[in-house]
Formats: structure tokens, sequence, C-alpha cells
């Protein structure tokens, strides 16, 4: 015995099958004359949707009746009426009687109710009816049958085996009058209910199976199964027995004796128990009056062989098969030259569960136009002789009259035979203005899918050039890699089919920055080494820290697809003279520097650096002990934000004309309309410097009417000019916000850029650059009110992202950046203080030829220039 199944409810979905019986439909015998003995069978055939067909016709194949009213009317004793399709009507009225031993037998497809009235020695054998009504008659067996019910009346000898009577108001068998000696046997009976409103039936509590008095002379009834309707407030009555009502088979066969109930079951109808699996399955007893056996009776294995030999046919009209839900092929072989044997197996669900006596047969569809193959195999060989997409699938039949082809077909590409032969394309990946997947700033995508090969592809096998472990596949999709560092990178591709043939190809790729806008954010505050004692910034080691991923800027994360953070990045309690160095985490450490810190002392400056692996910067302190305060103040995203017109530099505010900023103090700057700043601008680039400071402070910049942030961008201290750049968004009314922290001091604002949707150019970050150190070229180093120009800025730039720093200071200075060729503005990039090393980040405009000039004012000052990065027109400019 098999595992056993869900036991007790068969599914819907089980495969009926009118077992053993001629099909209902027409044959392609030759019939004589109506009436006669006809065809060697003795067949009259009924099929309506026979333009030939006639109610006077002669019932042959070739002239078959319209109804099956005027068929039966033209049999004669031992002849069959083979009914394929009667015409619409009224029903079937059957008035002709056969003989003892040679009855008239009616078969198929009626229409409607079928009424038997007056007649003897009459089969209905596999029909389907809505009501079939017997009356006056005698010796009338209705085997296999599917109907809403029987009704019998004034019938004696009546043989009811093996029907299914389901979804009627009326009880589902009832015999009336005198209806004695009859025979019940192997039914399912559920009336009393139908589907669509199951509270229409006006007795739905009605009994099943109903005999009356006169009828239940010697009438005999065993192996039923009656599913009364049940509700929560009353049960159903399965049977009323010479007008007594009995619940159970026990108590009608203590009435009779035995003579009926015997091996019955009764479950309640809301429990499908008409089509339980046990209640139904290979408990039919087979030498029941009238019964006619199946073709290919099914076995289930979760049920007892409760019946006579073989044991295993089923209540009801319908043998019950195990569904095939499932019919599908595979191929060994799905892509192979032409001329290859390939494989096809088919497989129906669970194939090793069918019921043991299911007939399984497949035939086989190729798609290439050649015949079908039927066999009773799994599995099939098959040649395709011309290259092409072809589509095979499988038509699977147990036996039962139902065949199942399967819904999807396997695909089968018969190539042309030749070598394998890799190719591949390399593609710088940018995101789109809208891509939500998060693609890396270095990004490269390869395409290996052009890769030519009659046989599939077995591995793919990629060396991206970087050091990092190669990558292998099993298929030929593309793929995206981040690259660490920009460079030029050699990528290997080397494919093998599975007929082991192995090809290898090469790419040239140049890792690269994309041109970027900019995504403006609240400020927020990223890392303090002030309070987490996990946090040890020294001298020599790096330290990164990771960006949290946001949704969008302002969320305390890193919006998707950003390649760039700006920063705002403040050195203190630093333990010796030192500077801090920024970089991406995962990239090799670059010699320049961005934050210049003297003992003691407090120095910010702006940063913008690539975001490295795992959304990180890197930090490490040149010597000695600090700690370090990092503020977002922005991003760039390729393909995102808004871009960046540089001006000539402008003063905005200067203090000192009026006065100066006290503690608490809190000043609104107007920006927008000003300076080259136009209304719609969002972000503006100024340069703040603090001059004449009373104490030590520090200053904050932000939008107009937004919230004062907890990061601040400038630490002013008594006696010291200093400077730093900021990027501060605009407020809606145009201003930017100014706060003194303590004490006074003066403040000066000079603008030297902005952006806005309409904007001139997009950034490019790089690789740190030196452009130039004068320490190690000393005629170039600046004297009192000289230029140092300064070059190497890529070809194109519009304008420039820098670091400069001056050390070896004789005088207090500043130091002017701007444009080669361009008139000098009457502002100022960094203050410098005699005798320290002040850095400041520089966003400046460039001249045509790819040049700035440095201006010093007094003394002398060592400069050095790093570039960060560039911005180049977005579209040409008019």
């Amino acid at each position: 015995m098999r595992p056993t199944r869900a036991k007790g409810l068969l599914a819907a979905g089980l495969v009926t099958v009118l077992g053993g019986l001629p099909a209902a439909t027409a044959s392609a015998a030759t019939a004589g004359p109506a009436g006669s003995t006809g065809e060697a069978s003795g067949v009259l055939r009924v099929d309506a949707g026979d333009p030939a067909c006639s109610d006077a016709a002669t019932g042959t194949a070739a002239k078959p009746f319209c109804s099956a009213t005027a068929a039966a009317a033209a049999a004669l004793p031992g002849q069959t009426v083979q009914v394929s399709r009667s015409s619409y009507g009224a029903g079937t009225v059957i008035t002709k009687s056969g003989e003892p031993g040679r009855p008239i037998t009616i078969k198929g497809a009626l229409d409607g109710d079928v009424r038997v009235s007056g007649v003897h020695d009459v089969v209905l054998r596999s029909i389907g009816a809505r009501e079939i009504q017997i009356t006056g008659s005698d010796r009338v067996t209705v085997v296999r049958a599917g109907a809403s019910g029987i009704k019998v009346t004034d019938s004696p000898g009546t043989t009811l085996t093996n029907n299914t009577l389901a979804d009627g108001c009326t009880a589902g068998i009832e015999l009336a009058g005198d209806s004695s000696g009859s025979s019940l046997f192997n039914n399912l009976v559920r009336n009393h209910f139908t589907p669509a409103a199951p509270f229409s039936c006006p007795n739905p509590a009605g009994a099943e199976i109903v005999v009356s008095a006169l009828s239940a002379k010697d009438t005999r009834a065993g192996s039923n199964t009656v599913a009364p309707y049940w509700t929560n407030f009353s049960n159903g009555t399965p049977y009323r027995w010479a007008g007594t009502a009995h619940s159970t088979p026990e108590s009608l066969a203590a009435a009779t004796d035995g003579r009926a109930g015997t091996h019955d079951h009764v479950v309640p109808r809301w429990q499908e128990g008409w089509a339980g699996s046990c209640e139904v399955a290979d408990s039919a007893d087979e030498n029941a009056p009238g019964f006619v056996p199946v073709a290919h009776p099914a076995d289930n294995p979760s049920c007892p062989n409760l019946g006579t030999v073989p044991g295993y046919h089923d209540r009801g009209a319908y043998e019950l098969q195990e569904e095939i839900t499932v019919a599908q092929l595979s191929a060994d072989h799905q892509r192979a030259p032409y001329g290859t044997e390939i494989t096809l197996t088919a497989t129906t669900g669970s194939e090793d569960y069918h019921w043991p006596t299911s007939v399984m047969t497949y035939r086989y569809d190729f798609g290439d136009g050649t015949p079908f193959v039927t066999s009773g195999s799994r599995s099939v060989k098959h040649v395709y002789t011309r290259a092409g997409t072809f589509y095979a699938n499988v038509t699977v039949d147990t036996g039962g009259g139902q065949p199942f082809t399967g819904r999807y077909a396997v695909q089968v590409q018969s190539t042309i035979p030749g070598p394998l032969t890799a190719y591949a394309t390399v593609q710088q990946v940018v995101p789109g203005q809208w891509d939500t997947s998060d693609a890396p700033p270095l990004g490269v995508r390869l395409d290996p899918s052009a890769t030519s090969s009659p046989w599939p592809v077995a591995e793919v096998v990629v060396d991206y050039g970087d050091g990092s472990p190669a990558v292998t596949r099993t298929t030929l999709d593309p793929v995206v890699h981040g690259y660490a560092s920009p460079g030029d990178y050699t990528v290997t591709v080397t494919v093998t089919d599975t007929a082991g043939r192995t090809s290898t190809t090469t790419r040239p790729f140049r890792a690269a920055y994309a041109p970027t806008g900019f995504l403006r954010t609240e400020p927020y505050r990223l890392a303090d080494t002030r309070e987490d004692a996990n946090l040890d910034l020294t001298g020599g080691r790096e330290v990164p820290f990771t960006l949290p991923t946001g949704t969008a800027p302002g969320a305390n994360g890193v919006p998707g697809n950003v390649s760039t953070v700006v920063l705002n990045v403040t050195v203190t309690e630093a333990t010796e003279d030192t500077h801090l160095t920024v970089w991406p985490t995962g990239q090799p450490r670059p010699t320049t520097s961005n934050v210049n810190v003297a003992a003691g002392r407090t120095s910010s400056n702006l940063v913008t650096v690539p975001i490295g692996d795992a959304k990180r910067i890197s930090t490490m302190l040149n010597a000695g002990r600090a700690e370090v305060i990092v503020d977002v103040v922005g991003f760039y995203r390729p393909n995102g934000g808004h871009l960046f017109t540089p001006l000539s530099p402008n003063r905005l505010v200067d203090t000192r004309d009026s006065s100066g900023l006290g503690p608490g103090e809190t000043r609104a700057v107007k920006v927008a309309g000003v300076g080259g700043v136009p209304t719609d601008a969002t972000s503006v680039v100024l340069n703040l410097t603090s001059t004449e400071t009373a104490v030590d402070t520090h200053l904050k910049v932000y939008a107009g009417g937004g919230t004062k942030p907890v990061s601040s961008n400038l630490n002013p201290e008594p006696g010291k000019d200093k400077s730093n750049q900021v990027v501060v968004p605009v407020g809606p009314d145009g201003t930017v916000n100014v706060y003194n922290n303590a004490g006074s001091t003066h403040v000066i604002l000079d603008v030297f850029g902005y952006y806005a949707p309409n904007g001139k150019a997009k950034y490019t970050p790089t690789v740190p650059v030196r452009l130039t150190d004068t320490r190690t070229t000393p005629f170039a180093k600046p004297g009192p009110d000289s230029t140092t120009v300064v070059g190497g800025i890529p070809a194109g730039a519009r304008a420039a992202v820098l670091n400069v720093t001056s050390t070896n200071t004789t005088d207090d200075s500043y130091l002017t950046v701007h444009a080669h060729g361009a008139p000098r503005p009457g502002t100022s990039n960094l203050n410098l203080l005699a005798g320290q090393t002040v850095p400041n980040h520089v966003t400046t405009p460039v001249g045509a030829d790819g040049k700035v000039d440095v201006y010093n004012h007094v003394g002398s000052t060592d400069v050095i220039a790093d570039l960060f990065g560039y911005f180049t027109d977005a579209w040409p400019q008019g």
C-alpha cells in the first residue's frame, strides 16, 4: 500500500470516467434501416449537431437521428440508442419496450428530463439528464446515470445501480406507489441542495432516499453513500422507508432485516461526503444487480478494497481517478546543434503516486512538424534536423478518457553547429534620474550575452583586473561590479559551454567618477570622537566613518546612488601640530591633507570627498592625538540634484561696515537676488571669515527660516582672522542665517557660486591631485602683492574644488584665488597667520586655459593647492 493520501474527502478535481462504455460519439459503422437489426452492433445514432440528422433518419453514422425520443421510438428489442447530442427541447420520452434478455438500451448525453412511461425491459445506461421519471413500467434499469433525482412510480422490478443524484430539491431516489421488488445499490445521493442558492429548496431537510410502504416489499438496497443536507440547527434525513425516517444505515438495516442499509455510508452534506474518498472509492458492490464494470477501474491506495474482485470499483456513476494537474516536458538539451539526439521526459506532478491501475499514455508533439509519437514511456528521443526554436509538448492520458495537455511547452533551440566564441562589452554604470537601486560610484556593467555557441553555457568566469576574486557564474546575464579606486583595468571573461569548449576575451575599462548634481540637506552630525571612547584618533591610524543609509537628503542618511559627500570637518584638542586627511575607504590614502591644526587649537574645513566601499569615508591624523567632529552638509549624485554656476566672488556682507554679531545673536543675510545669485537658487557657496573676535566662539550658517543645526562652520579665536568655505541652503525668503555663539565677532560673507535647477555645471570628483607646492619650487613662492599661477586642472573645467593651504607664512596676510586672466576680486579665501599653517576649501572659477591665480597680499608664504574635483558645463553654453 502506498503512502496514505488525505482520507475522507475526495477533491473536486478527480477525473471521472464513464467506465468501459462506448464514448458518446458517432461511429463509422454503416447502419441498415431504422426499426430493423440495423448495424451489425444494433446501434442507432443520435447527433443533433450533424447537419444530416433527421428524426425520420435511419440512425446510421451518416444519417443520425436528431432526438433521442425519435430514436427510442424506432428502436427494436436488443438495440442500443447511442446519443452524441440530442436536440434541444422538452427532454426525452421513452415509450418503446424491449424483451426479456433483449432490452432497449439508451446511452449518452440526453437533454433535460427523461420520462419513461408504460414500458418494460429498458436500460438507461451512462446517461446525463436533469431528472429521470419512471412511471407504470416494469424491469427498467438505470445504471451509471448522472441526474438531479430519480422518481419511480408504480414500476416494480426497477434497478438503480451506480448512479449519482445531486443538487436537486426533491429526494435523490424515490420509489412511490407500488414499485416493489426493486434494487438500489452503489448510488451516491446528495439532493436538497442547489450550489447557487442552497436555501432555495422548500424542504431542505427532506429524505434523500424515500421508499413507500408498497415499494418496500422485496426491495433491496445497499452500498449506497447518502449525504443529506445538514444545517447548524438540524440534521438531514438520509432515509424514509415505508413511512419511517432513519438517520443511520444501522437503523435502516435493523428495520428491514438487513435488506437495506448494509454497507451504506451516511455523511453530512456539508462535508461533501458524496465525494469522500473512502466513502466512495473502492467500495462498490460489484455483484449488485445491473452492475456494469468500467474499462479502467482505479485503485485508490489510501482506501481498503471493500468490493468484490477486483474490489476497487467506486460507487456512483463515475469512476474516480487521480487527477492530472501538471503535464510538462523537460529536455536533456534545451539548446544543441541540430542533429543532436535529445531526450524529452514527461512529468505529471506527483508521478510516483498515480493510482496503480491508471493506464498512462503520452502523446509527444515535438513542435517541428514531425508526426506525433504516442508511447507508454515517460521518455522519448528525438532529433531535430534544422535550426530553429521549437516548442515541444505532451498530452497525458490515464486511460479514463480525459487527456491532459501540458499548459507550458518546453522550448528547444536547435542551433547551427559552430565554435564557441566569447564576447563581452563593458560600460560605465551611471544611474538614471529615477533609479532606486544603489549603483556603485565606480561601477562597470559587463555584458557577455553576445557570446556565441551552439551549446548552452556551463560557466562564465569574470576577472575584473583589480585584484578582487574572479566571479564564477552559469549564465550570460549582464553583471555589475564596483571598483574601489579610479583607474584603468582589464576585464577578462572566460566562457565554457556544456560541450567542454572554452573561449576567452578581454576588454579595457577606465573606472572614473561620473559628473554629478548637488543634493542639499539640512546639516547633521555624522561623528564626534569626543562622545565615543572607542574612536581613538591618533597619528598613523586609519579611522573610517560609515554614512547611515537613508531615503532622501535630510533623512540622516545617504540617498540612493550618491557618489560624493560634502562634509564640514573640525579638528580640536590636538596634542601637537598636525593635519587630517580624509579619503574614500578602500582607496589608497592620498598624500594631500584637508584640515591643518596647531597644538591646542581648533580648525575647521569643508571637505568634498567620494564615498568609499560600504558607504564609508576614512580619516587619518598625521601625528599626535586629536578629536574630530564630522558633519554632513550635502551630496553629489549622477543624473540628480541641482547644477552649479560659479561666480566671480562678490562680497555679500561685512559687519565691520555696521556692527558685529553679539553673543547668541542670529543675523539674516539676503543672498537670493544679490551678488549674482538668482532668486531660484537653492544653495549657495560662501566663504565665511571671522575677524576682531572677542572670545573663543563658533559660527553657524544655515537656511533662513530653518532650524539651527548642531554643527558649526567656523571656530573664531581672539586675535586671529579665520576662514572656512560653507555650502548652505537658501531659505524660502532668500536668506541665510549667521549665528554667533559667544562674545562678539565681525563676519564677512563672500559668495563664490550657487546651485539651482537651471545651473550650468556638473561636478566630477577626482582622486586628490597635488597641483602645486611652492616648497618644492622656491621660485614660485608668492611674495608681497604677488600672484602664483596654478595649472593642471582638466581641460573644459568651468570651476574647480581645491584645498588650498598656506604655510611658512612670514606675515599676517590673505590669499585670493580666482580664474586665471580674470580681474582679481576684492574678496579673500584664506586669512594667513604668521608662523601658522592655514587650509581652506576653495570653490573657484577656472580660466579658459585650466588655470587659477593665487594672490598673496603681504609678506611671503608657501602655497599648496590640491585638486578634489571640477565642474564642467552640463550642456553647451550660449
